[in-house]
């Protein structure tokens, strides 16, 4: 946990992405880090929705981190599965154009999606801790 709460420190801005709850739990990540004096971010419904109408939905998020982000911010990729196209494809581009990306992706972990989703939570509090104990 110290080595990602660094890894927040040290980016320009942090970008949190997932699908659903995890969608969720990202925005309630972002306001922790937030309240800490990280520069964090999520995509907000509207944008999300442009996005996907106009370029698709597996690349909405993807196409939302090539715009915003830059080389040294990060990217938190929340995951329940580690399958969702959308997700892997903003990795790769948030990769592709130098940010440093964290993958939480609870299948991978051996957890379900109930357990995924208070993995990411217990994440978030965590490094909240982490920053604001810091400060």
């Amino acid at each position: 946990m110290i080595e990602l709460a660094e890894r927040v420190r040290k980016a320009g801005s942090v970008y949190l992405i997932g699908n659903g709850g995890s969608h969720a739990n990202a925005i309630h990540i972002a306001n922790d880090l937030i309240s800490c004096g990280i520069r964090a971010y999520t995509i907000d419904p509207a944008t999300f929705s442009a996005l996907a109408n106009d370029f698709g939905h597996f690349t909405a998020f993807s196409k939302w981190i090539a715009v915003c982000g830059r080389p040294g911010d990060l990217l938190i990729a929340l995951s329940g599965s580690g399958k969702s196209l959308n997700i892997l494809n903003a990795c790769a581009e948030a990769e592709r154009i130098g940010m440093d990306v964290h993958r939480e992706f609870g299948a991978a972990q051996g957890f379900d999606m109930q357990a995924a989703e208070e993995r990411q939570i217990w994440l978030g509090h965590e490094l909240l801790r982490c920053l604001r104990d810091k400060n």
